[in-house]
């Protein structure tokens, strides 16, 4: 049976990369031939994506974390398009469940990597915006470009965060109206919320980065303060749009000052990755991720791939970490999980490869 799996990491626990091994190794075992091509839909593993499909290395570069702290982040150059995720400077993997904080968590780090690649050539930045910590309206990523931000005519010094962008009171593009000149940028994500409101970044996404009731409250309206900055500076309105509230608002910022394009993270990485004729070429396609839920049914991976494999009337398998059964995935023909029945869900997190590797041997196809 010839068998093609792309399958997204377990988020924080297990690579694309080494689930897709471990599906080749145990379906070849039993006589299957089985192509793989490890994905993601913009979030973390984007460019360990990208440098196993391209046979490319990595560009090593220091930066921050979200909260200030130094890391070194990766990225690749292929030609002069730089991709990068955002994951690996402000993503929420980063920090330990009780740092979690996006009123002063920032996207700093994000900007040092950008001008990195900038440096090196690129002419074209595509970032990958999953699985963010932050919501800041990419403010931070901004100033480290070169945007200057005053309160009352004081120049901000401080890394730009959720709650400074609710204090300025003017900005200056100058700079950066230099540093990107003749660069242009796109964005890959899932996520077609607003700015603002209910279904914006701060009452949606925020909850899950560490904010609280009252601090939701605080952050809509910091972000309701720096959109209406900046779209009476630029003259233009853009916090309704599909994707401005991405990423803690970083959708935003990216299309105001930088004049960005949002571009569905999984169709992107589908076409990139030429995965449709991978799935042409099967019997059975598997796909999968950390967790299927109901956000899995607006554009992510499994469903995107899934999608795909239907049109050319392919068997759908899915293999998850864990699945909410409280929705109608109608696009698997057959869906497993590691939890509950060949783990519990902490010792899936403690020992994800083996418990994996478990439900694999058992996989029927």
């Amino acid at each position: 049976m010839k068998i093609f799996a792309s399958v997204d990491s377990f988020k924080g626990t297990i690579s694309s990369k080494e689930i897709s091994t471990i599906i080749e190794n145990e379906l070849s075992a039993l006589g299957h031939s089985v192509e793989i091509c490890p994905i993601s839909d913009g979030g973390e593993g984007f460019v360990e994506v990208l440098k196993a499909h391209f046979f490319v290395e990595g560009i090593t570069v220091a930066s921050i974390d979200a909260l200030d702290r130094k890391i070194t982040c990766e990225y690749v150059l292929i030609g002069d398009v730089a991709y990068l995720e955002m994951n690996s400077a402000a993503g929420i993997t980063l920090l330990r469940k009780k740092e979690l904080n996006p009123l002063i968590t920032t996207t700093y780090g994000v900007g040092l990597i950008v001008i990195d690649a900038i440096n090196k050539g690129a002419k074209e930045i595509v970032i990958g915006i999953g699985g963010s910590s932050t919501n800041d309206g990419g403010a931070g990523m901004l100033q480290a470009l070169g945007v200057n931000f005053y309160i009352d005519d004081q120049l901000v010094t401080d890394h730009m965060n959720g709650d400074l962008i609710g204090q300025i009171t003017s900005f200056n593009t100058e700079a950066l109206v230099k540093t990107i000149k003749g660069i242009q940028f796109t964005i890959f994500s899932d996520v077609k919320n607003p700015l603002l409101g209910k279904n914006g970044c701060s009452y949606i996404y925020s909850p899950q980065k560490g904010a609280d009731k009252e601090t939701v409250l605080v952050l809509e309206r910091s972000m309701s303060h720096y959109a209406a900055l900046v779209e009476r500076q630029f003259q233009k309105s853009v916090a309704n749009f599909e994707g401005a509230g991405a990423a803690g608002g970083f959708g935003f910022g990216a299309m105001t000052f930088l004049d960005a394009t949002m571009s569905s993270g999984i169709n992107s990485m589908i076409k990139l990755l030429d995965i449709e004729a991978s799935i042409a070429r099967a019997d059975v396609v598997i796909v999968g991720e950390g967790k299927l839920d109901r956000q899995t049914l607006f554009g992510k991976g499994p469903a995107g791939i899934a999608q795909i494999a239907k049109k050319h009337h392919k068997k759908v398998v899915g293999v998850f970490g864990i699945i909410d059964h409280d929705a109608d995935y109608d696009f698997l023909d057959l869906m497993i999980s590691v939890v509950p029945k060949y783990a519990s869900e902490l010792e899936s997190i403690t020992n994800p490869k083996l418990y994996f590797t478990h439900m694999i041997k058992d996989l029927e196809l």
